[in-house]
């Protein structure tokens, strides 16, 4: 981290630099989990921005944004918020651990053993409400979002370690982010 720069001004500068926000967007919004970094970094990092832009701003900048192809329509369809969710890999690391150990899966929708619909439930409360019309983008990076090149994903058929999420909601005038790391 540079010296004299937050966890928060380093968040809000790496957002603002994927998404190429304006300098007048402003931060309505900003919740990090872990805040600061721990001994291995931040691990299992959610963060949660909110942008507002003016309803001028917003116009011109989502008409650029729209125009580069990289954006989709909103709703996000249900298999694609599994992938986010990462709703296979986290069953197929629990049936791994119970095969390693030599013991039984707990009962499935137990604390140990949620099913897909209780992780999805904790996915969907764990993200802002989405808005009902405006676009959405997906990156990913594989490991280390915050600082690694990262990819945009207009469809996934596999889960994803990280992800960075930005909404348009038109109506708002806003850009919402979720940024989340599953390592």
């Amino acid at each position: 981290m540079l010296m004299g720069c937050s966890a928060r001004q380093m968040d809000e500068s790496v957002i603002r630099r994927q998404f190429v926000l304006p300098q007048s967007a402003r931060t309505l919004v900003y919740v990090a989990t872990p805040a600061e970094s721990g001994w291995f970094g931040r691990e299992g990092l959610k963060i949660t921005m909110i942008f507002g832009l003016s309803a001028t701003t917003f116009k011109a900048w989502t008409d650029v944004a729209l125009a580069s192809g990289r954006w989709q329509p909103l709703p996000i369809s249900e298999a694609v918020l599994k992938h986010l969710a990462g709703v296979r890999s986290a069953r197929e690391v629990r049936l791994r651990l119970a095969q390693e150990i030599g013991k039984p899966l707990p009962p499935e929708g137990s604390i140990y053993n949620p099913s897909g619909a209780q992780q999805m439930q904790r996915f969907r409360e764990a993200l802002p409400v989405l808005p009902q019309s405006g676009w959405y983008q997906i990156r990913t990076a594989g490991t280390d979002i915050m600082r690694a090149p990262t990819i945009i994903r207009t469809n996934l058929d596999e889960d994803v370690n990280d992800f960075m999420l930005a909404i348009l909601d038109p109506k708002t005038h806003t850009v919402m982010v979720r940024v989340s790391t599953n390592y």
